[in-house]
């Protein structure tokens, strides 16, 4: 930039109005003309995600020098609710350097360095607790009166940007809502998602449980007197454990059972239903029409199971499904 040569002469008998009129028009006394003004603040409170140029600072100038545009430059970010950063005077001439602006044809003042904080919002604990437990009730399969939920567990340091806030509670999927339980919990500041963390619980749940009451062998019908119904804490147990006793009552054991053991699906297996040279009736169905033949199985099979049998009028070996005792189906 070209400078203009400029001195005073100051002469004997000047007034001292004079002299300061005089010093007023002097070269470097004050910014040169159009030239912006940007005078720092010492702190300054920010809650939103950018910090502008005009947040942090007072910038004077004409419509020539670009000022206005200048007030709008996002100069740095926020920080995070409830915490403080400080921004440094050069790191401000770097960005509007990056936004276009000279920094070297601005005058700065003020500030050589602003404390920037961020107001936050506290989230209670209890408050969460409450909507953690009000989610679990509203979605679980068991009756109110059996469910005990404890142990609620979140971050317990949760700081928000201000605003209306709402929350979203989501189960993982395929939740049982039996013992060890998470949930996600989405929490929303007007409108945008800006934490997403874990709810933990624990649930208890009385119910019914078949249990054992005296020594099965293996292979061993279950008869009514072998087992009885108890009410106990189901998150103790595993998910396949027996609940009625009309599931287990004449099935047999696939294994030696002691007493007190809760009953599990893979403990017993329904009675085989036709064994090995039985006489069976074969049935064949097609429309409205049924075919009646007599056979021999050639295996034990149990309800539902696919056999082979011995057509005696044929001697022909078929593939028919168990569906009672003395009895397979053909299907076509």
């Amino acid at each position: 930039m070209k400078r203009s040569c400029f001195s005073i002469v100051i002469k004997s008998g000047m007034t001292a109005g004079i002299i300061a009129a005089l010093m007023l028009i002097a070269p470097g006394s004050s910014h040169a003309a159009g030239q912006p003004r940007v005078t720092l603040k010492d702190s300054a409170v920010i809650n939103k995600d950018d910090v502008l140029l005009k947040d942090i600072a007072t910038i004077a100038g004409d419509q020539q020098s670009g000022a206005a545009s200048m007030a709008t430059v996002a100069v740095a970010t926020s920080p995070l609710p409830g915490k403080t950063r400080f921004l440094s005077l050069d790191y401000i001439r770097i960005r509007l350097r990056q936004a276009g602006f000279d920094p070297d044809a601005v005058s700065f003042g003020g500030a050589r360095d602003v404390r920037i904080s961020r107001d936050a919002a506290y989230l209670p604990k209890e408050t969460v607790i409450r909507a953690v437990e009000a989610a679990i009730r509203n979605r679980m399969p068991w009756k109110q009166g059996d469910v005990t939920i404890d142990n609620i567990r979140i971050n317990d340091d949760i700081r928000l940007p201000t605003g209306r806030l709402t929350h979203r509670i989501i189960p993982k999927e395929g939740e049982a809502f039996l013992g060890q339980t998470s949930l996600g919990l989405y929490l929303y500041v007007d409108g945008q998602l800006v934490v997403k963390t874990w709810a933990h619980a624990h649930i208890s749940v009385m119910g019914s449980a078949v249990r054992v009451v005296r020594p099965l062998g293996k292979h061993q019908r279950i008869e009514p007197n072998d087992v009885a119904v108890v009410r106990t804490d189901l998150s103790d147990l595993s998910s396949d454990t027996v609940r009625q006793l009309a599931e287990v009552i004449g099935n047999r054991t696939t294994r030696m059972i002691y007493p007190n053991t809760y009953l599990k699906r893979g403990m017993f297996t329904p009675p085989p239903l036709v064994r090995r040279g039985d006489i069976v009736k074969i049935i064949a169905t097609t429309g409205l029409m049924t075919i009646t033949a007599t056979g021999k199985v050639k295996q034990k099979g149990c309800k539902g199971d696919m056999v082979h049998v011995v057509n005696t009028d044929s001697n022909r070996v078929i593939i028919a499904r168990v569906i009672g005792p003395g009895a397979v189906e053909v299907e076509f």
